[in-house]
């Protein structure tokens, strides 16, 4: 009985480059995304991140105290009254928005999903 030999096909495919602005097509396997300048990582352009501002998480307290000393504060969160103290430091303006219970992102969106029920 005679088996039969394997023999790979060549798999090439007609692409267009993923390169955001390329465009270009090339002749690759069915798994490239990028033309032969963007196969290189160097030559690809990098994702700029989004920072969001200072004041979305934080507020700013300006003060002129040279003591440590504790400030209460309320809650900045639409329909949350609680207060909480912060302990303030002399030369250091930024401290947090919101009370303990609601320091986090997933904690205020789900806050405000419970008060809009």
């Amino acid at each position: 009985m005679e088996l039969p030999t394997y023999t790979p096909r060549k798999r090439i495919k007609r692409k267009v480059c993923q390169e955001p602005g390329c465009g270009k097509t090339f002749w690759g396997h069915p798994i490239a995304k990028y033309c032969e300048e963007h196969s290189d990582i160097k030559q690809r352009q990098k994702p700029k991140k989004e920072f969001d501002t200072l004041e979305m998480r934080n507020m700013l307290f300006k003060h002129n105290y040279l003591d440590p000393i504790e400030v209460p504060f309320k809650c900045c969160l639409d329909g949350c009254n609680n207060s909480f103290s912060i302990k303030v430091f002399p030369k250091q303006y930024v401290y947090p928005r919101f009370c303990l219970e609601h320091r986090n992102d997933f904690k205020r969106k789900n806050f405000i999903r419970l008060q809009n029920k």
